[in-house]
C-alpha cells in the first residue's frame, strides 16, 4: 500500500469508527478523485482538486433527489470528509458500493450492442427530461454555453501541447480549435440535466442478465448539452454510439442534425479535459496518458497510423 493510501486509510478509520475500513483497497486514481473501497464495501472518492470538491458537493445535493426518478440506480452519499483536513485537503464523499460489474467493450460484445444501447438510451431520456428548473434549484451549474470559457480552455491547453506534439499534430489541433471557436452551432441547445462523464466505466451491469443496473461518478453533472452524454459512448465504438442515438430517437428523444453535430464536437473535445486537469495537477504521468489518448483519438488518429 502506498504511503498516500495508508494515510487515507488512517484518516477514514479515525473519522468513521462505525466502518471497517482496513484493509483499504485502492480502486483507481482518476483526474478528479482517488477512489478507494473499505473492507465493508463503502466507496470513498477523495477529491484531488477544488473542482472535484465542488463536484462532490453537487452530487450530495443531486443524487438523493434523482434516486428513483431514472431507471438506473445511483449512489446514495452517506459519508463526508469536509475540505481543508490535513490528509484530504479537498474532502471526500462516500457511499455503499452498488451491485454490478463495470461495463466494458467485451461485455457489450457478449450482451449484445442493441440490447445495451437500448437500455442506456432509456436512462438518458429520463435523465435529460428531469425538470431543468428543479436541477437549477439544486444548485447545478449551467455548462457548455460559454464561448469565453471555451476560449479560455483553448488558451490553457494549447501551450503545453506545443512541446508534447510533433509540429503537424500541433497544427492540426490548433486549426481544430480555431474552427471550434467560430462554430456557433455547438452553443445552440436547450440545457438539460446531463451526467457529463458517462463513459462505460461509470455504468454497472448485471452480467448474468445483461441488465444495466447503475450509473456512478456524477461529479460532472450539470445543466448542459445532452450531446456530451452521447459523445462518451464512442469509447465503445462508432456503432455503439450510433445505436444509442437511434434507440434514444426511437424511444421519443429529439434527435436532429444539430445534436449529431454537437455529439461529434463533444467527442473530439473530450480528451482536452484530461490534458487541462493533468496540467493543473502537475501530474506528468496523467499528462502523458492524456497525450496518448489524444493521439489515438478522433483528431489525430490519422497521424498515428502514418
Amino acid at each position: 500500500m502506498s504511503e498516500e493510501i495508508a494515510d487515507i486509510e488512517r484518516r477514514l478509520a479515525e473519522s468513521f469508527p462505525e466502518l471497517t475500513v482496513a484493509p483499504l483497497r485502492h480502486l483507481e486514481t482518476g483526474f478528479g478523485s482517488i477512489v478507494v473501497e473499505t473492507s465493508d464495501g463503502v466507496i470513498f472518492r477523495i477529491a484531488r482538486h477544488a473542482g472535484a470538491a465542488r463536484g462532490h458537493a453537487r452530487e450530495a445535493r443531486l443524487l438523493p433527489v434523482l434516486h428513483g426518478r431514472v431507471p438506473l440506480a445511483v449512489p446514495e452519499p452517506r459519508w463526508w470528509v469536509e475540505p481543508r483536513t490535513p490528509t484530504m485537503p479537498y474532502g471526500a464523499i462516500g457511499y455503499r458500493r452498488l451491485p454490478g460489474t463495470a461495463l466494458s467493450p467485451e461485455l457489450v460484445g457478449e450482451l449484445g450492442r442493441e440490447a445495451v444501447a437500448g437500455q442506456l438510451a432509456g436512462f438518458l431520456l429520463a435523465l435529460h427530461r428531469f425538470p431543468a428548473e428543479e436541477a437549477q434549484e439544486l444548485g447545478l451549474p449551467h455548462a457548455d454555453q460559454d464561448p469565453d470559457g471555451l476560449r479560455a480552455f483553448r488558451d490553457e491547453v494549447l501551450p503545453p501541447l506545443e512541446d508534447a506534439l510533433v509540429p503537424d499534430e500541433y497544427d492540426t489541433v490548433r486549426a481544430w480549435w480555431d474552427r471550434l471557436l467560430v462554430d456557433s452551432e455547438i452553443h445552440r441547445f436547450t440545457p438539460a440535466l446531463r451526467h457529463g462523464d458517462l463513459w462505460y466505466d461509470h455504468l454497472l451491469v448485471e452480467e448474468s442478465s445483461g441488465r444495466l443496473l447503475a450509473a456512478v461518478d456524477w461529479e460532472a453533472a450539470a445543466l448542459g448539452d445532452p450531446a456530451r452524454d452521447f459523445a462518451a459512448q464512442f469509447h465503445l465504438g462508432d456503432e455503439f454510439a450510433e445505436a444509442t442515438v437511434a434507440a434514444y430517437a426511437a424511444q421519443g428523444g429529439n434527435v436532429d442534425e444539430s445534436l449529431r453535430h454537437r455529439i461529434r464536437r463533444q467527442w473530439e473535445l473530450r480528451e482536452f479535459g484530461g490534458i487541462r486537469t493533468a496540467v493543473e495537477l502537475h501530474d506528468e504521468e496523467e499528462f502523458e496518458d492524456a497525450i496518448r489518448k489524444l493521439k489515438t483519438g478522433p483528431l489525430l488518429a490519422g497521424h498515428a497510423r502514418e
